[in-house]
């Protein structure tokens, strides 16, 4: 009985792998030719890395090493300040673009972007593919990251405040997007402030930090999913077709469900993102705004 549950089980697998694979796959490579034309279409994003912050538990602040870190600060010619009710040190620009700061046992590195005709430096990530989208804004991250931890590693080895065994880990960031059709057509009045992401500009959305995941995770599930619904529709009627499929045939689910989830998870993320978005921008929610207004 087992082996033939096993069978079922393999075919279903199989069946579900040759329906939404490929389809997942095209998406991601898919190259935007135009059939009529030579033109090629690219996808075309503008990104910005906010507020990216790494932090370490580091050896507790002592009022030798704060006099220590002063002087040393001072003849290096940075600015530090202190908070006066927190105790926290500051120091901008320890690196460039990288900000220090050191709590009772935590010590924070915060990326900040460069300043370019008064406005802060945006990335505008133009490619062929979705796979080279993500290539392109992993790169850029990994850059940061980088030089975040290696701020943190030079401030807490120069002021012998490291702790064996102790690894930065992201303690904030938002993702800012904008020149993606939905994205681009949310009022500019609207303000929303939700789980995953933020509107607080007159253009564009911010991802943020909702658990333990790191930077780039929901920006990039949202664009993939943008992706699979502008070029691959027929994802939709392929999945949906699944449900009776797999409801006429007597084997164990959990299989087949995790399955499918694995195929599907980061779907499902960018299309919880869509109804966030349409809750936000319902009728009732901009009658109530223009009501304010």
């Amino acid at each position: 009985m087992n082996k033939k549950k096993e069978v079922s089980n393999k075919s279903i697998k199989d069946y579900v792998d040759s329906i939404t694979t490929p389809i997942f796959e095209r998406v991601l490579q898919e190259d935007l030719s135009n059939s009529m034309t030579t033109t090629k279409k690219t996808f075309s994003y503008f990104w910005r890395p906010n507020n990216y912050r790494r932090q370490i538990e580091v050896k507790e602040k002592t009022n030798s090493t704060l006099q220590e870190i002063k002087g040393a600060i001072g003849k290096l010619h940075m600015e530090l300040n202190i908070n006066p009710h927190t105790k926290i040190i500051s120091i901008k620009n320890y690196k460039p673009n990288i900000t220090i700061q050191y709590g009772r046992t935590i010590l924070t590195a915060i990326y900040s972007q460069k300043i370019i005709a008064g406005e802060k430096e945006t990335f505008r990530i133009e490619r062929n593919t979705i796979n080279e989208i993500q290539a392109r804004i992993n790169e850029i991250k990994q850059d940061i990251e980088k030089r975040i931890d290696n701020a943190l590693k030079s401030f807490s080895s120069k002021f012998k405040l490291t702790k064996p065994f102790k690894r930065p880990i992201w303690g904030r960031y938002e993702d800012f997007i904008k020149g993606e059709e939905y994205i681009d057509k949310i009022p500019r009045e609207c303000i929303i402030h939700d789980t995953y992401f933020k509107k607080v500009y007159g253009k564009g959305i911010e991802f943020k930090k909702a658990g333990q995941e790191g930077p780039t995770i929901h920006l990039k599930n949202y664009i993939k999913a943008r992706a699979i619904e502008d070029i691959a529709p027929e994802i939709a009627n392929s999945i949906n077709g699944l449900g009776s499929i797999m409801e006429s045939v007597a084997v164990n689910m959990a299989y087949v469900t995790e399955n499918y989830r694995s195929h599907v998870g980061m779907v499902e993320e960018g299309h919880k993102l869509f109804r966030k978005l349409n809750e936000k921008l319902s009728q009732t929610t901009l009658l109530k705004f223009k009501k304010k207004a």
